[in-house]
């Protein structure tokens, strides 16, 4: 018999618990009542580390996020600057050409291998 307080496993002859003394000779009422707090507890206790989980993935996300909104607002949009390979050199600044409009191309429908 499983003790309710402290979960060691007893005999199923005697009348008290071997490790903390509690009473063994439980009603089903007590038995289910104990059994009933005891699983509150430990969905309380699962709801809080999940819940402590979800706001530290949210606060990396918030900060992440955040990084990445102040990186990418600090270079200009029509120019990209390359730093140069040595320590006194120049950056190389280049400019960004987008071509949204691509020239037609003619494609022969027959099949070239006959």
């Amino acid at each position: 018999m499983i003790c309710l307080q402290c979960n060691h496993n007893n005999p199923a002859t005697i009348g008290y618990c071997q490790r903390c003394g509690a009473k063994m000779d439980f009603t089903a009422d007590q038995i289910e009542a104990a059994l009933v707090e005891k699983k509150k507890g430990e969905v309380v206790a699962s709801t809080e580390y999940y819940a402590k989980q979800a706001l530290t993935f949210g606060a990396v996300l918030f900060l992440v996020a955040i990084s990445l909104f102040f990186l990418a607002g600090g270079a200009p949009e029509d120019a990209y600057a390359v730093p140069a390979a040595s320590l006194e050199g120049k950056h190389v600044e280049m400019e960004y050409v987008f071509e949204t409009e691509m020239p037609l191309q003619l494609v022969p429908l027959s099949d070239p291998k006959k």
